[in-house]
């Protein structure tokens, strides 16, 4: 049993095909314009590195981190010259400061708990520079209540299919069993099994954290939409500074 992004990390590019990276990262970009154009952005959880493909490509300078060796092997073939770091964010350890920092895809949410979500949060503030951005999203009350909830998916791509159940205590914490299927090309399937972990991270608590590591929220959206947070809203996104 692994964990479970170095059980789909080939196939994860796949399974988030409806991700529109690039509405984020013009979205992203509106916000370095208004507030300050970043000479050097950190991306934390990185993943395969797509948005940093994204914002490469837009003429900026990234440095990717990530715990996953593997999703960083997938980052490094799309993103070469590019400083990439096998790191735990709860960790993090840069050579310098920087003047961004991106954190995306519920990167925190894949936390083990508030202490956790702490050291990172001060970590971040510690390379961030004073009056620069942290965008960040985390999912919201709503999608671990409705949306993963114990609920199981399927996904299915030309080689591979991955059955995903969840599990949800009373915190409303979720256990992803994921069990991925991989043909052999021939009558047969490789299965590949591993977990992925979900904190809660209730708004009243995460502000809080943000306040104590110096951290001033200018404005919160639905994350997907990009626009006003609703009653359904899955994903919410952060823009805040350090102050």
């Amino acid at each position: 049993m692994s964990d479970g992004y170095s059980a789909i990390y080939k196939y994860y590019d796949s399974f988030t095909g409806n991700v529109d990276y690039n509405r984020r990262a013009d979205f992203i970009e509106s916000y370095f314009k208004k507030y300050k154009v970043p000479e050097i952005i950190l991306d934390l959880g990185c993943g395969t590195g797509t948005l940093m493909k994204i914002l490469t490509d837009k003429g900026y300078d990234l440095i990717g981190v990530d715990i996953s060796p593997d999703m960083l092997q997938v980052a490094m073939e799309k993103n070469p010259g590019q400083l990439l770091l096998c790191q735990d964010i709860t960790t993090l350890d840069l050579y310098g400061t920087v003047q961004a920092v991106i954190c995306m895809q519920d990167t925190l949410n894949h936390l083990r708990n508030l202490e956790e979500v702490e050291r990172t949060l001060e970590r971040v503030a510690l390379f961030l520079e004073k009056g620069c951005l942290f965008i960040f999203d985390v999912n919201s009350e709503y999608k671990h209540k409705t949306v993963l909830a114990d609920n199981v998916f399927v996904y299915e791509t030309k080689n591979a299919f991955l059955v995903w159940q969840n599990s949800t205590d009373k915190d409303l914490n979720v256990k992803m069993k994921l069990d991925l299927f991989e043909s052999d090309n021939g009558n047969s399937y490789r299965r590949e099994s591993g977990y992925i972990e979900e904190l809660f991270l209730s708004r009243g608590n995460l502000e809080q954290l943000l306040i104590n590591s110096r951290f001033e929220i200018l404005e919160t959206y639905d994350g997907d939409s990009l626009s006003d947070i609703s009653e359904s809203t899955q994903r919410v996104l952060y823009i805040t500074r350090k102050v």
